[in-house]
């Protein structure tokens, strides 16, 4: 068994990418210098937790064959995504996570969606090491985590160092901004590389740190104009990055970092499609590959057993039918990748319908990337609107004039037909994109009285119902200014719960089988 199992291990290995240093005068014994060390990963869960049970069982196999160091790292954005999340915000997901036995996580964006505090709070549950070496409190001098963490492995030290992208402080603005304003955390945007620079530094001076591997929640998306690849190219002393955020899934990437020496970059996807591993073998040699978690033959039986015990106790809740309907509310196309984020989606219109209308509203709005997944035909649960809208925003309405409508729908499509966060869904408005100029023309707004659309009135004001997002990064924060007709308490999942059982009394009839027409593509 042991040889199989041997033989497995080799066999998921992917092709040679970079190498550590080793350190001969550390203890362990000889046999212990000469194991690999494997890391196994996974980011951006999202509250996917089918997994986890097959992520700890194949640690596990890796640990009896022993012919390696197993170690287990989380990459962030596990507390939301799903209805366990939101049910109850986050804490089901920590219990799953805590039966595991982490060895080191950092932090994603989404763990700020129910606010720093309760972040904290469920970290320290947790029971596992976090590093984040610019996540900051206001105006402290050390940062809140550990800006690196370093691990004896026979006679090898890996330091880990984690950092975070910039953008969460615009994506989840709620948790940096009081109520007041003032400033709660900081991720300092300015000095990102040269916080991780310093944590490296002092990994391999302090911590003596044979190989550092930089656990990175910063993805490819060039916000803000940071990136993961951007951050190896202005840094040294990393020997490998482990990568998250951008939902990509990439097993092994070169860059040159500030010497010109070639660093992996990899990155194992979202939704725990697939399990990332990176080994480093005794001679400092590092490869990684992706394994897709169907094709793991292992499974945590404790593991399971938690994860069973938290589904049952949400059931309950995430079972109960609010409307039923014979064709699937679409936002993401099969494979799962958003089509909300570049044309308008049946799901879309029947969203920002329930805005709208439950709202009392003229116009709604709602950005591509508040979308998860699409509900497929038959009753659609709670657990199933969960699903779809699980951020942890509230409904207000605003005044926004014409023009600021006409500026925020050009900004928001200048990357049609590519994918964009800020794409907008939209209801009581309809528009025509155009690719190639990246303009937008014909936009009219319904009259409400009349049933008929009229030209957009670049001079009057519209009420708007929107989602709190809006004043966290949404829309490019073109309407974080505008003034608040009424804010509430309401959630989004809420608004649209109370649309499809009251307003359409429990059934979607044929009124969205397909999009509408409101967002016309033209090249």
């Amino acid at each position: 068994m042991k040889h199989l199992l041997t033989i497995l291990l080799m066999a998921m290995a992917g092709q040679t990418l970079a190498s550590c240093s080793t350190n001969d005068n550390d203890g362990g014994s000889a046999a212990s210098a000469q194991k690999s060390i494997v890391i196994l990963f996974e980011g951006d869960t999202h509250c996917e937790c089918g997994g986890y049970s097959r992520f700890a069982g194949m640690r596990d196999a890796i640990g009896r064959a022993d012919t390696a160091h197993v170690v287990t790292v989380s990459l962030g954005d596990f507390m939301v995504g799903g209805p366990l999340g939101a049910i109850s915000k986050g804490g089901y997901i920590i219990d799953i996570m805590r039966s595991i036995g982490y060895d080191v996580i950092t932090i994603g964006n989404h763990e700020f969606d129910y606010g720093g505090e309760n972040m904290k709070r469920l970290l320290g549950q947790l029971g596992v090491p976090v590093t984040c070496a610019n996540f900051y409190d206001s105006g402290a001098d050390a940062p809140v985590y550990a800006p690196y963490i370093v691990r004896q492995y026979g006679n090898r030290r890996v330091a880990f160092v984690g950092a975070l992208a910039p953008e969460t402080m615009l994506l989840q603005q709620h948790a940096f901004y009081g109520e007041d304003g003032q400033l709660l955390y900081d991720l300092h945007t300015d000095d990102l590389y040269k916080l991780v620079q310093q944590a490296v530094d002092k990994a391999r001076a302090e911590g003596r740190a044979d190989c550092v591997v930089l656990l990175s929640h910063i993805g490819e998306k060039e916000a803000l104009g940071v990136s993961s690849h951007k951050l190896i190219t202005a840094t040294r002393g990393i020997d490998a990055v482990i990568d998250s955020h951008s939902h990509t899934s990439v097993e092994g990437d070169w860059v040159q970092n500030a010497d010109g020496k070639a660093i992996v970059i990899t990155q194992a996807g979202a939704r725990m499609k697939h399990v990332g591993k990176m080994r480093i073998d005794a001679d400092g040699t590092i490869s990684t590959s992706l394994i897709a978690i169907d094709d793991i033959a292992y499974d945590n039986q404790r593991v399971a057993a938690v994860v069973d015990s938290v589904n049952r106790e949400a059931k309950a809740i995430s079972e109960k039918v609010i409307c039923t309907s014979d064709y699937e509310l679409t936002v993401t196309d099969a494979d799962g990748v958003s089509l909300v984020e570049h044309e308008e989606t049946n799901g879309g219109d029947m969203v920002t319908d329930a805005f709208r209308i439950e709202m009392d509203a003229e116009i709604g709005l709602q950005t591509g990337n508040s979308f998860v997944k699409s509900i497929a035909a038959g009753p659609i649960k709670y657990g199933d609107i969960v699903t779809m809208l699980p951020y942890e925003n509230s409904m207000s309405v605003i005044s926004v004039s014409g023009q600021q409508l006409l500026d925020m729908l050009v900004k928001c499509t200048q990357n049609t037909p590519k994918n964009d966060w800020h794409f907008p869904q939209v209801s009581g408005l309809r528009f025509r994109v155009h690719t190639t100029t990246h303009t937008v023309t014909d936009v009219e707004v319904l009259d409400k009285a009349k049933g008929t659309y009229l030209p957009l009135d670049s001079q009057r004001t519209y009420a708007v119902a929107i989602s709190s997002y809006y004043k966290g990064g949404g829309f490019y924060n073109m309407l974080k200014d505008c003034p608040v007709l009424r804010a509430t308490t309401l959630m989004v999942r809420d608004v649209v719960i109370n649309y499809l059982s009251n307003t359409l009394g429990g059934s979607l009839g044929e009124t969205y089988r397909r999009p509408q027409g409101r967002i016309i593509i033209e090249d």
